[in-house]
């Protein structure tokens, strides 16, 4: 049986108010690079903030490259009830927030179909389809071919591998499928669900959460046509949009990602996005609050 990851992080002082936080990486990216921002989230919320290990990536054993074939369908339908269903009993008294990071993003949306009710908002940072004509006009072409590129290659290859093309980590087949049909036609299925892609549309148009997306300024992956783009599936939500400047350097695709070693300002804006929506005091102390010496990140693992 798969066992499951959720990454843990326990900030100084804990809010009985705060909501828990729950995280999802980026195609490829295991949950461990976000320790940093799970510490920042933890600090300015005052609440319990988890990442999840998604399919496939970092410390989970569920490899392409050994066999397994799975899409977006375990994660959002299998994975995500499973991870609520945990952290609600955890912590039975606080609403929980998804916080999706690119892909985890699109996946945060999708879940949103089905969990609406047990969650309290969403959160998307550098988050937005992949839909190569929600690109600007200069950079269409070019996400055109890349697109036609990560398809060919999961296509023809046993699985899709992204650690030699420089992205998303490898990959199942089926999962490339999903993610090829929103680069392609910019609408979402989830292969092998009882739910096509006309009842999942549907079933957004019903979601009225708030959501805060942030925008990563010169963020070329997800630009601001393609966060727009995702956010249109939510037409009912309420909608925040942000733009957040960060010092991270490296290349053009690195900022992609590199906010979340220095995640301060990102943390900060999401708490002060979530205080009024949990009753908390952003600028205030906590109470009542309890006291917790400031601690590395540590798993829970579930069967």
């Amino acid at each position: 049986m798969t066992r499951h990851h959720l990454y843990a992080s326990t900030a100084r002082i804990v809010s009985t108010r705060a909501p828990v936080l729950l995280c999802l990486p980026a195609m490829g990216v295991p949950a461990r690079f976000y320790q940093p921002m799970m510490q920042s989230l933890a600090n300015a919320t005052g609440g319990p903030v988890y990442t999840a290990e998604l399919r496939g990536q970092g410390d989970n054993a569920e490899r392409a490259e050994r066999g397994a074939d799975f899409g977006y369908r375990e994660i959002v339908e299998e994975d995500l009830p499973r991870w609520i269903d945990h952290l609600t009993f955890h912590h039975p008294h606080r609403r929980v927030v998804l916080i999706g990071h690119s892909l985890g993003g699109q996946l945060a949306v999708l879940a949103s179909a089905a969990l609406a009710r047990r969650l309290s908002a969403l959160v998307l940072v550098a988050a937005g389809t992949a839909h190569h004509r929600a690109w600007p006009a200069s950079h269409r072409l070019r996400a055109k071919l890349t697109v036609h590129a990560v398809s060919l290659a999961a296509r023809l290859l046993p699985w899709y591998p992204g650690r030699c093309f420089g992205f998303g980590g490898n990959q199942p087949r089926r999962l490339m499928r999903d993610w090829s049909f929103n680069a392609f036609t910019g609408r979402y299925r989830m292969e092998g669900s009882a739910r096509d892609e006309l009842a999942l549309e549907h079933a957004l148009h019903d979601v009225e959460l708030p959501v805060l997306a942030l925008h990563m300024a010169d963020d070329p992956v997800a630009p601001p046509g393609a966060r727009d783009e995702l956010l249109a599936q939510l037409p009912n939500a309420f909608i925040t949009r942000r733009d957040l400047a960060h010092r991270a350097a490296g290349s053009a695709w690195q900022r992609h990602f590199n906010w979340a070693r220095d995640p301060d300002a990102m943390a900060a804006q999401v708490a002060s996005w979530l205080a009024p929506l949990h009753g908390m005091r952003p600028h205030e102390p906590w109470l009542p609050y309890v006291t917790h010496p400031q601690q590395e990140s540590h798993s829970h693992v579930l069967a």
